[in-house]
C-alpha cells in the first residue's frame, strides 16, 4: 500500500471510529470537531476555519446551528468589529467535556488494544507524525 493510500485509510478508519463511538443523536462529527476545538477563552472565526480546514461560509453554517442550540456564542471583536469571536456557553462547555470524555475513552480503548511492548513506540511515532503534519500545514498557510 502506498503511503497516500495508507493516509486515506487511516482518515477513513478514524472517522468511522469517531462516528461509532462519539457521535450520537445530539451531535454530528463536524460539530464534535468544532466544539472540541474551541479553546476556553474563545477564538476568532478566521482562525477556527483555518484550524478546521473549512471555508468561512461552511463554518458559519455550522456555528449558527450551535448558536441556536446555545452551545456557542458569537460576538464582535472589541477593537475590530469585523472580527467575529466564538466562545463556548456553559452548555457548550458541558458538551465539550462530554465529547472529550468519549474521545479519551476511545483513545484508552485503542491504546489498550496495542500490544504492551509496542505502546511506547506507537505513541512516539504518532507524536512524530503529528509534528510532521503540523510543519507541513504551517508551510501551506
Amino acid at each position: 500500500m502506498e503511503f497516500g493510500e495508507a493516509l486515506k485509510q487511516f482518515l477513513l478508519d478514524l472517522q468511522r471510529l469517531f462516528r461509532l463511538n462519539i457521535v450520537d443523536d445530539e451531535i454530528t462529527l463536524s460539530q464534535i470537531l468544532l466544539i472540541s476545538s474551541v479553546p476556553f477563552d474563545g477564538i476568532d472565526m478566521t482562525s477556527m476555519s483555518q484550524q478546521l480546514g473549512v471555508d468561512n461560509s461552511t463554518l458559519t453554517r455550522l456555528v449558527d446551528i450551535l448558536v441556536r442550540r446555545d452551545w456557542i456564542e458569537k460576538s464582535k471583536g472589541r477593537h475590530d468589529k469585523r472580527i467575529t469571536l466564538l466562545k463556548l456557553t456553559k452548555k457548550g462547555q458541558e458538551i465539550q467535556e462530554k465529547v472529550e470524555e468519549r474521545i479519551d475513552l476511545l483513545g484508552d480503548t485503542v491504546y489498550a488494544s496495542i500490544p504492551l511492548e509496542d505502546r511506547d513506540e506507537v505513541k512516539e511515532i504518532l507524536s512524530t507524525f503529528h509534528w510532521t503534519l503540523s510543519k507541513i500545514l504551517l508551510k501551506q498557510e
